[in-house]
């Protein structure tokens, strides 16, 4: 079993109304080694069962060569979890974390497909740790499509912007629900969810193509059963699943 470390919260930054990134060091070490697109598990004081404790929030940036990770976490209505972090919670406090874990990365080699991430809310983290440490190495193109509700829940918006004039072969585009948001040359803003994006875009199978699904069940659920029925292949499709 996996042997529980003690982390410390560095930093807490508002992204939006209901998320904050919450920034935790490990104080065993020099270095917090791990690949982008994996989580932290953290064990919260708000049961006494052990395993109700315990919630996992995908890392939100690349290392660094610090000890340090950035989690980005939404606060949930009826989440005792979320709901200890956002009240309680402060810079100073410790909680127990193992080490990072999780299969949902990209392949260590140079790609040999292009990349088109899917997702919503904070299933942009992983991905935004993904971009930070590929994009400037790979030659392989890479499409983000991140759904939201409105525009103060577009995380991230201006450092991806950056990364799309900097990187040719980066492309952003939003979906955006319940308001309607403007765009710009570095962002592609549409009415909407994010299933319109991708069967627009990816409406031909092509083998040279992996799509990575991350956020909200339902959402992973029907992208994942939509790209399939436009014909491409399980093993193109990568999941991962929050709630």
């Amino acid at each position: 079993m996996s042997k529980w470390k003690e982390a410390v919260i560095t930093r807490i930054a508002d992204r939006s109304p209901s998320v904050r990134s919450f920034w935790l060091a490990l104080p065993d070490r020099e270095r917090l080694e791990y690949r982008p697109g994996q989580f932290l598990t953290l064990d919260l004081p708000i049961s006494e069962n052990r395993r109700e404790r315990w919630r996992s929030y995908s890392i939100a940036a690349a290392p660094d060569g610090t000890n340090e990770a950035e989690l980005c976490i939404v606060q949930l209505p009826d989440g005792r979890g979320t709901r200890y972090l956002f009240e309680e919670a402060e810079v100073g406090t410790r909680v127990l974390t193992k080490e990072p874990g999780g299969v949902f990365t990209l392949p260590e080699r140079p790609l040999d497909y292009d990349v088109v991430m899917i997702c919503t809310g904070t299933g942009v983290a992983p991905f935004r740790a993904m971009l930070q440490e590929r994009l400037g190495r790979e030659t392989r193109r890479f499409h983000l499509i991140f759904g939201c509700r409105t525009a103060e829940d577009l995380l991230y918006r201006e450092e991806f912007e950056a990364l799309a004039r900097k990187h040719p072969h980066f492309s952003y585009t939003a979906t955006v629900s319940r308001e309607r948001v403007e765009g710009t040359a570095e962002l592609e803003v549409l009415s909407g969810y994010v299933h319109q994006v991708y069967q627009r875009d990816y409406a031909t199978p092509r083998p040279d193509l992996r799509f990575y699904l991350c956020g909200w069940s339902q959402m992973v659920d029907e992208a994942a059963a939509n790209l399939l029925a436009l014909g491409y292949a399980k093993e193109q499709v990568i999941l991962e699943l929050y709630g």
